[in-house]
């Protein structure tokens, strides 16, 4: 029943996959990570915080908004002030004028797919408030910015239709060390419009995700059944009954979680006269069962990518 509502979640979208460059919503399927590292140039906190907004709403009026699956692709800047002066006035202002450069890039593979530059200038009493001057009247939704994602999406569709063989066997391989989020993220990262990888991705991905969460299932148990070992009462079987929970029903070992907590409901009804059946509908409800169905490999993928945002030393290499 799982694999059904998995492919009826995922499978509709697949038939407006068109690998056509002229359609704005085959690309509006790419989204991309902003990133501006805090040591960057060191561009004051608040000045970066709003040039990273900035793009963040530039990429989104392009149709490319959202956290990525896997934060492969990424869009970052730095600023360099080309001229600095203090101006004769009371009090005195600094004064700057600033070059802003664009980076669309991969930062797995270190390639610059896209950039773009601009010129703005600022004044304020101090450095900080000069930087905040010049970007707060930056509008970024314009035709240079829009050639720069365009470019950059282009870029990203080109890198997976000649390396889609190479992304397969990466995430293949992946698994194969049991790095069953990370595989399962690679492949969840190729954007529907890359019509022909995105098929073979889907084809790639179930067996990876069945051998993640059997994977899961066996650990699980072991771990249910070590806490109703230590703790033989209604109590531990509550634990190993919320251990037992998580586990998805389409796994191999499903049955074995199902013998446990038939084994703990036994148990626990004989020593406590206690009726356990209440933690046996919880593992069996419904509700329980459906919100691990919505809990695909997708979100396992999206899930991975939150906790490998890139850091300043990993986009470093863009800036020299």
């Amino acid at each position: 029943m799982k694999k059904l509502l998995f492919f009826l979640l995922i499978i509709p979208s697949l038939a407006f996959a068109q690998n056509d460059l002229g359609y704005a919503d085959d690309m509006a399927r790419i989204a991309l990570d902003v990133i501006v590292p805090d040591q960057v140039a060191d561009i004051p906190d608040h000045a970066r915080s709003l040039l990273e907004s900035k793009l963040m709403q530039a990429v989104t009026d392009h149709g490319m908004g959202g956290e990525g699956v896997s934060p492969r692709f990424l869009v970052t800047a730095k600023m360099e002030i080309l001229t600095k002066d203090v101006t004769p006035t009371v009090p005195p202002m600094q004064a700057f004028t600033f070059e802003v450069y664009l980076y669309l890039v991969d930062f797995v593979d270190k390639n610059v797919l896209s950039t773009t530059t601009f010129t703005t200038k600022g004044a304020g009493t101090n450095a900080n408030r000069a930087y905040v001057s010049a970007l707060r009247p930056v509008n970024l939704n314009n035709s240079n910015v829009k050639r720069f994602l365009d470019e950059g999406k282009r870029k990203i569709i080109e890198y997976y239709n000649t390396r889609c063989d190479f992304v397969i066997a990466r995430s293949q391989a992946l698994a194969s060390q049991k790095m069953y989020p990370e595989a399962i993220a690679t492949l969840s990262g190729i954007p529907e419009v890359c019509k022909d990888c995105y098929m073979r991705a889907i084809d790639a991905i179930g067996p990876i995700y069945q051998e993640y969460i059997d994977h899961d299932c066996q650990m699980m148990v072991a771990v249910a059944s070590a806490v109703w070992a230590a703790e033989p009462n209604s109590n531990g079987a509550a634990k190993a009954g919320a251990v037992l929970s998580q586990i998805d029903p389409d796994s191999r070992c499903y049955g074995n979680a199902q013998n446990l907590i038939g084994q703990m409901a036994t148990k626990v009804l004989r020593d406590e006269q206690r009726d356990w059946d209440f933690v046996v509908k919880a593992f069996e409800s419904e509700v329980a069962l459906e919100s691990m169905r919505i809990r695909a490999f997708r979100d396992v993928g999206v899930a991975w990518g939150e906790n490998q945002q890139p850091t300043y030393n990993q986009v470093l290499w863009v800036f020299r």
